[in-house]
C-alpha cells in the first residue's frame, strides 16, 4: 500500500521511534530514513534484500516499493517531504544512503548526528522547538544533497497513472485480505486480462500477486498468534486462508516452524524477560521505574554540553530583584517537615549503621516520629504457636528497637504489618527480596490476640502517657489495586475495624490513623467510601495517611513527533515519572478539597520522594536536594507533615547493588556518606521560626532578635522523556542529561528596616561542586572505594561549602545577591553581632 500520513502545511518532516514488526510492500511519495538503534531490520527495496544491524541507516526514495520484515527492533523513522525543499529537489531525486552496502561506517556520522538533534530539540526546548525542527530540517536535506546524492535509477520510472492504479488495488487487498480473493477478480475489477494483470503487478511490485497477498495475510495471522488465543482453525479463516492445513503449510515455508512451535517459543521469551527483570511482577513494578535505554545510541551523536552552552540558542536569565521589610511578618512556622522520617523495616533499626545514621540525624535535625514497615513480620521473631496452636509473643528485638528510638528522641508509628507466617491464610504471597507476606490472617481471634497484647506490652513497658504520644495505623496501604493490598477493600476495611477495635480498647485515648493512601488513585471514590464508613461504624480515624510519589502509570513503546509537532507515546504499561513541577502542591490542594466534607483531623504524609524507585540515578544527585528544598518550601505547612522516604539505602526490599551511587532513596549511602538530599533537610532545620516572605526560589525567615535565614535553590524539573523512562544520553556517569535546561539562576535581596549594626554572614551551598558525594566520586575517578580510608576521604570532600563575611549595615538595609547553579540550594545565616 502507499502509506502517506500527511503533513503539515507549515512542518517539513514527521520522525517517530517504532518497533516496527513488519509492514507489506508499499511506497511513499516522501523520503524515508531508517535508523536502527537497537535488535535488527530487514527491508526490501525493490528487488534487493538488505540486514540492518543496530547502528545502520538506509533511505528509501520517493516511489519505492519496499518491504519490512522484523520481529524485535527500535529505530527512528523520518520521513521528510520532498515538496517543501522544491527549489533544491523533487520527486525523481534519488539518494544512496545504505550503510549496509558501505564499510566506512564513519560516513553516516554527521547524518546520525542531525538526526539526534532533532529528537534532543524536539523533547529538550519547550519554547523554540519548531523552528529548531525545520533549521534541522534544512541540514538534513544539505547533508543528503552534498553527500548521498546519485543518478536517478530506472526503477524509479513508474508513471503516475501506474501508480494511481496500483494504489488503488492495494488499498483494496489491504481491507479485503480475509476474502476469497483471485488474481483474476481483480484483473478483470482493473480490466485487464490476468496474464497482463499478473506481468504488471510483478513488474511494479517485484513480487507476485499471490505472493504478495499472501504476505499480508501471513502478516495479520502473526499478529492474532502472538496475541490472541484462537486456533490454527480461527486464525486460518479469519485472515483467509483456505483451511487451516494451508495456513500451516504457508507459515512452515516462511518461518521453519510450525505455528504452535513459534507461538509457544515467543511467549517464552516474553516469560523470561518478564522473569529476569527488576519490575517484573515480582517486584510489583512499583519499587523500580523501568529505564528504556535505546535513546543513548543517538546520545552517542551528541555533544550535550555544547547544546546547553549559553551561545546556543540560550535565553539570558533576568535577576529577581527583591525588596522586603524586615519588619514584615507573614506566618509563624510550625516546621511540620520534621514530623517524620522513615527507616524501611523494624529489623533494619537493629543495624549499627542504621542506629548511627538515625543517631546523627536526630542530633543534627530531630524529628518528632518515625515510620517503618515490618513490625509484626517473622524476621522480628514476634509473633508465634505452641504444639497446640496456641498464641504467645517474644518480644526480645521489638523492645531493642523502641528502645533505641526513644532513647534518641523518636516516637513510633506503630504500623501493625506484615502478617507472620503461622498467621497467614496466603504464606506464599509475599513482596520484597527478603520477603514481607501479605496476606488476611487465617485465625480472626489470633490476629486480635497479637494487635491486643503487643499495645498492652508497649503501655506497661513504657507506660500510658508515652504511649499515648504515639501514632498506630494499619497496614502499608491496603486498598484495592495497590501491591500490599488484600484480595477485596472488605477485607481491608474487617482488618482496620478489629485492628482499630484491639487498640482502643487498651486505651481510648490512643491516635489510631487510616491505612496510607498513595497518589495513583487519588480520584477513586472507594477510598472516600472507606471513610464514610468508619464514621457510620464508631470506628472512626484520629489522623489521615498519605503516601505523595510525583509517579503515574503510563503506555510507553513508540514516540511520534507528528507533523503539527504535537508527540506521543504509545503501547506498554509501565510505571513513569509525573512531568508537572508542581505535583505536590497540586496533591495537597485536591487532598484537602476532597477531606473538607469530612471530620477535620491532621493530615500525615508518611512517605514522600521525587520518586517511588528504587534504581533511579537521580536519587543520588543534586536534583534531589533541589526538588526536596522546593517542594517543602512552598508547601510549608500545608499539612502536619512531610516523611521523607527514607533513611538509608540500607534496605531490603530488593537485591542489594554492588555500585554505592545506585539510586537508592536513601539519604545516606551504604558506607554512611551523606547525600546532598541529606543537606537539604539539614538546611531547612536552620530556619527561623517566623516568615518574613517567600517566593519561586527563595524563603525568608527571621527570629525577631535581628537574625535572619535564607534559603535559595534553583529547582530544574526532569525532561519529558526523562519521566517516561526513556534515557536519552543519560548514563551512569552522565545523570544530569536528564534536564531540560541547565540555566543559573540569580537573586538580589534588599532587606529594608533592619537595625544598623555589624552582621556576620556565612553561607552554605550544595551544588555539583560541593555538598555532592556522587560527583565527588566522580571527579575520584568514579572507581569503586575498597578502604574505609578511602570512604572517609570521600565524607570529607563532600561537604557543602561554607564561607564568612563581615557586612556592615549603616542605612538600615541590606543588599545580598547570589547566582546558583542548577540544582543549587544555598543556606545564609544573618547573625547580628551584639555590640
Amino acid at each position: 500500500m502507499s502509506e502517506n500520513r500527511e503533513f503539515t502545511a507549515d512542518m517539513p518532516l514527521m520522525i517517530g521511534i517504532r518497533n516496527i514488526t513488519g509492514e507489506a510492500r508499499h511506497w511513499h511519495n516522501r523520503i524515508e530514513l531508517f535508523l536502527v538503534l537497537s535488535g535488527d531490520l530487514t527491508i526490501i527495496v525493490e528487488t534487493e534484500t538488505y540486514h540492518l544491524m543496530e547502528d545502520d541507516i538506509i533511505l528509501i526514495n520517493s516511489n519505492q516499493v519496499h518491504e519490512i520484515v522484523s520481529s524485535d527492533n527500535v529505530t527512528v523513522v523520518l520521513q521528510i517531504n520532498y515538496s517543501y525543499f522544491k527549489k533544491w529537489m523533487d520527486e525523481t531525486s534519488f539518494f544512496h544512503c545504505n550503510s549496509t552496502t558501505f564499510h566506512n561506517k564513519s560516513k553516516y556520522t554527521e547524518l546520525k548526528r542531525m538526526i539526534a538533534q532533532l529528537i534532543y530539540a524536539n523533547y529538550n526546548d519547550t519554547e523554540h522547538n519548531e523552528l529548531l525542527t525545520i533549521s534541522l530540517a534544512y541540514q538534513i536535506i544539505l547533508e543528503l544533497i552534498k553527500n548521498y546524492k546519485g543518478p536517478e535509477q530506472s526503477l524509479m520510472n513508474k508513471n503516475t497513472k501506474h501508480l494511481q492504479r496500483l494504489r488503488a488495488i492495494l488499498q483494496y487487498l489491504n481491507s479485503n485480505y480475509m476474502e476469497n480473493i483471485t488474481l483474476e477478480q481483480i484483473a478483470e475489477k482493473e480490466f485487464l486480462s490476468p496474464s497482463y494483470f499478473s506481468h504488471f503487478f510483478k513488474v511494479n511490485m517485484g513480487v507476485s500477486f499471490f505472493n504478495y497477498l499472501t504476505g499480508i495475510r501471513m502478516n495479520h495471522a502473526v499478529n492474532d498468534l502472538l496475541n490472541t488465543n484462537l486456533t490454527m482453525e480461527q486464525i486460518a479463516a479469519n485472515n483467509g486462508f483456505a483451511n487451516s492445513r494451508y495456513f500451516v503449510d504457508c507459515f512452515k515455508r516462511k518461518y521453519g516452524v510450525l505455528p504452535k512451535q513459534y507461538r509457544k517459543e515467543h511467549k517464552q521469551e516474553v516469560k523470561n524477560r518478564s522473569a529476569n527483570s527488576l519490575s517484573s511482577d515480582y517486584y510489583k513494578g512499583y519499587l523500580v521505574m523501568e529505564h528504556i535505554d535505546y535513546l543513548n545510541k543517538l546520545g552517542e551523536y551528541l555533544d550535550t554540553k555544547k547544546l546547553r552552552s549559553p551561545v546556543n540558542n540560550k535565553k539570558s536569565i533576568p535577576c529577581l530583584a527583591i525588596e522586603i521589610s524586615s519588619n514584615m511578618v507573614k506566618k509563624h512556622l510550625k516546621h511540620t517537615f520534621k514530623t517524620f522520617t522513615g527507616v524501611g523495616r523494624a529489623k533494619e533499626i537493629l543495624m549499627s549503621r542504621i542506629q548511627t545514621e538515625l543517631t546523627m540525624l536526630q542530633k543534627e535535625i530531630g524529628f518528632k516520629y518515625i515510620k517503618f514497615h515490618g513490625l509484626l513480620d517473622d524476621s522480628m521473631m514476634l509473633y508465634n504457636e505452641d504444639r497446640s496452636g496456641n498464641p504467645y509473643l517474644t518480644y526480645h528485638y521489638v523492645d531493642e528497637v523502641f528502645d533505641f528510638l526513644l532513647s534518641i528522641g523518636l516516637k513510633p508509628l506503630v504500623q501493625f504489618s506484615f502478617m507472620p507466617r503461622a498467621l497467614a491464610q496466603n504464606p506464599n504471597n509475599t513482596i520484597f527480596y527478603n520477603p514481607s507476606i501479605l496476606s488476611e490472617p487465617n485465625n480472626m481471634e489470633h490476629w486480635e490476640f497479637l494487635i491486643t497484647e503487643l499495645t498492652k506490652h508497649f503501655i506497661e513497658r513504657y507506660g500510658i502517657t508515652e504511649v499515648r504520644s504515639w501514632l498506630f495505623t494499619f497496614w502499608n496501604a491496603p486498598y484495592q489495586p495497590y501491591v500490599f493490598s488484600f484480595d477485596s477493600d472488605e477485607s481491608t476495611y474487617e482488618l482496620y475495624k478489629s485492628t482499630w477495635k484491639c487498640v482502643k480498647e487498651c486505651d481510648s485515648q490512643l491516635r489510631f490513623g487510616l491505612p496510607s493512601y498513595g497518589p495513583f488513585f487519588m480520584e477513586s471514590e472507594d477510598y472516600f467510601e472507606f471513610i464514610r464508613r468508619t464514621l457510620r461504624e464508631q470506628c472512626p480515624p484520629d489522623f489521615y495517611n498519605y503516601h505523595c510519589y510525583p509517579v503515574n502509570t503510563s503506555d510507553v513503546t513508540e514516540m511520534i513527533i507528528l507533523g503539527d509537532n504535537s508527540s506521543k507515546f504509545a503501547s506498554f504499561d509501565k510505571m513513569t515519572l509525573s512531568e508537572d513541577p508542581n505535583y505536590m502542591a497540586h496533591m495537597i490542594a485536591n487532598l484537602k478539597e476532597r477531606l473538607s466534607e469530612y471530620p477535620k483531623l491532621p493530615i500525615y504524609i508518611t512517605e514522600w520522594a521525587s520518586s517511588s524507585s528504587h534504581r533511579d540515578w537521580l536519587n543520588d544527585t543534586c536534583y534531589r536536594s533541589a526538588y526536596i528544598v522546593k517542594n517543602i518550601l512552598e508547601n510549608y505547612d500545608e499539612v502536619g507533615s512531610f516523611g521523607n522516604w527514607c533513611l538509608s539505602d540500607t534496605m531490603e526490599e530488593i537485591p542489594y547493588d554492588n555500585e554505592m551511587f545506585h539510586g537508592e532513596l536513601g539519604l545516606f549511602t551504604y558506607h554512611g556518606i551523606k547525600k546532598p538530599a541529606y543537606y537539604a533537610f539539614y538546611f531547612l532545620n536552620k530556619l527561623m521560626d517566623t516568615l518574613i516572605d517567600s517566593g519561586k526560589g527563595y524563603f525568608i525567615t527571621t527570629n525577631q532578635k535581628g537574625d535572619y535565614a535564607i534559603l535559595l535553590y534553583n529547582y530544574i524539573h526532569i525532561s519529558p522523556m526523562y519521566c517516561q523512562g526513556i534515557l536519552f544520553n543519560v548514563t551512569f556517569l552522565e545523570r544530569y542529561n536528564a534536564f531540560v535546561s541547565s540555566d543559573p539562576c540569580s537573586f538580589e535581596f534588599t532587606l529594608t528596616d533592619v537595625a544598623n549594626g555589624k552582621y556576620v554572614l556565612t553561607e552554605q551551598v550544595v551544588n555539583r561542586e560541593h555538598g555532592s558525594a556522587f560527583d565527588e566520586w566522580v571527579r575520584m575517578g568514579a572507581l569503586p572505594l575498597t578502604t574505609q580510608e578511602e570512604i572517609e576521604n570521600l565524607k570529607g570532600r563532600s561537604m557543602p561549602l561554607v564561607t564568612k563575611s563581615v557586612k556592615k549595615v549603616t542605612d538600615n538595609y541590606m543588599n545580598y545577591f547570589a547566582e546558583l547553579q542548577p540544582h543549587e540550594i544555598r543556606l545564609i545565616l544573618i547573625h547580628k553581632q551584639v555590640n
